[in-house]
C-alpha cells in the first residue's frame, strides 16, 4: 500500500538549524496543526519531543488531545470557546469575546492584531481584556502576533515588528498591574529565516521545520517527507492505445506501464493529462489520474512520488503547504 516515509535524520538537521540560529531548543514552537502539515502529528511530535521540544501549538482541542504526552505546554489557535475546555492547554484569544465563554481557570495566550486583521485584539482591547480575565479566573501567560508578509521582500515585516513592540510593552505593563509574567513569540518559519535578532522568548516552527524555506535558503533546511505508491498493475501500451479516463495519453510506440495505489482521493492534486507532471525519478505521469490510482511508465513494484512537495506545488500553481497537508490521514506515516 502507498506509504509516506518520514526522514528522522533531515527533521532532526531542521531543528538543529533552528536551534542554532535562535539560541536554543527551549525557545522553538512547533506548529503541528492539521495533521503536522501533513506529515502525521504523531510521527512529527515524538520526534519533536525526542529532540527536546517542550512546546507545541495545533489547531483545535481535539489535535492537542492527540499529542498531549509528547509536551509540557500546547497553544490550541483556533478553538472556538464552550465553556468545556481542557485545562491541559493554553487557549488563544482571537476575539475579546472569547474571554467571556471560555472555562474558568484556562491559560490563554492573547492574539495581537498587528497588520493582518484576521484574529486578534486591538492595542485598545488590552486593557479591557485582562480586566475580564481577571474577573473570571482566566490566566494570560503570554501573547503573540503573525507576519502577513514575512515571506515577501517589502516593509510590512518591520511594519509588524513595530506594531507589535508597541502591543508588548502595554502588555508588560498590563502585566505588573496584575502581577502576571507573560511569555511572547512573533516569528513564523520565514520570520525565522529573516530575522537577525530574536527579542521574543519563543519563534514558531511550522513548515520550516519540514524543510521547506519560505524567505531564504540560510537554514539549509532539507525536506522530511517522501511520498510512496505501491503497483496495482502493469502491461504493454501498445502504440496508438490510450491510458486512462478521457484517452489524454496515446502511445507512440509500445511501452510498459504501470498503475500504481495512489490518486486524488488519497488528496494529491488531481492531475488532468495536460502538462508534463514528473514523479521524483522524472518519469511523466501518463494520462488523467483517477481518484485511487495513476499511471506511468513502469519503474518497479514501489515508486517515489514525491520527494519535494515544491515541484508539485510548482505544477499546479499552488504552495507546498497545499501539497502537504490534503494528503489523506489514512496513508501510512513511517519514520525512517
Amino acid at each position: 500500500m502507498s506509504e509516506i516515509l518520514i526522514n528522522r535524520a533531515a527533521y532532526l538537521h531542521n531543528l538543529t538549524q533552528i536551534s542554532n540560529k535562535v539560541g536554543s531548543k527551549d525557545r522553538i514552537i512547533v506548529i503541528l496543526k492539521d495533521n503536522a502539515y501533513g506529515h502525521g502529528a504523531l510521527q512529527i511530535a515524538k520526534l519533536a519531543s525526542e529532540f527536546g521540544i517542550k512546546f507545541a501549538c495545533v489547531r483545535t482541542m481535539s489535535e492537542a488531545q492527540e499529542i498531549a504526552e509528547f509536551f509540557k505546554n500546547i497553544l490550541i489557535l483556533s478553538h472556538i470557546p464552550t465553556g468545556d475546555e481542557d485545562l491541559r492547554f493554553i487557549y488563544t484569544i482571537n476575539d475579546i469575546s472569547n474571554l467571556s465563554v471560555l472555562k474558568s481557570g484556562c491559560k490563554v495566550h492573547l492574539g495581537i492584531d498587528t497588520l493582518m486583521h484576521r484574529n486578534g485584539l486591538s492595542e485598545d482591547e488590552l486593557e479591557s481584556a485582562f480586566e475580564i480575565a481577571n474577573q473570571r479566573n482566566i490566566e494570560i501567560c503570554g501573547a503573540f502576533t503573525h507576519f502577513r508578509s514575512s515571506d515577501e521582500a517589502s516593509a510590512e515585516y518591520f511594519v509588524q515588528r513595530e506594531n507589535f513592540a508597541k502591543a508588548k510593552a502595554k502588555i508588560k505593563a498590563l502585566s505588573a498591574k496584575f502581577g502576571l509574567n507573560l511569555t511572547f513569540h512573533s516569528n513564523n518559519s520565514a520570520g525565522i529565516e529573516r530575522a537577525t535578532d530574536f527579542d521574543d522568548e519563543f519563534v514558531r516552527a511550522g513548515i520550516a521545520q519540514h524543510g521547506y524555506e519560505q524567505f531564504n535558503s540560510s537554514l539549509s533546511l532539507k525536506p522530511v517527507m517522501s511520498l510512496w505508491a505501491d503497483i496495482v498493475s502493469k502491461r504493454v501500451l501498445k502504440a496508438g492505445q490510450s491510458v486512462g479516463y478521457g484517452a489524454k495519453f496515446t502511445a507512440k510506440e509500445d511501452i510498459q506501464i504501470a498503475t500504481y495505489d495512489l490518486g486524488y482521493g488519497d488528496g494529491l492534486l488531481r492531475y488532468a493529462g495536460i502538462g508534463e507532471l514528473k514523479l521524483a525519478n522524472s518519469n511523466l505521469l501518463l494520462g488523467k489520474m483517477s481518484m485511487d490510482s495513476f499511471s506511468t511508465k513502469y519503474a518497479g513494484d514501489r515508486v517515489c512520488v514525491f520527494d519535494d512537495a515544491r515541484v508539485w506545488a510548482e505544477f499546479f500553481g499552488t504552495i507546498s503547504y497545499d501539497v502537504l497537508v490534503k494528503l489523506s490521514p489514512i496513508i501510512k506515516r513511517t519514520i525512517v
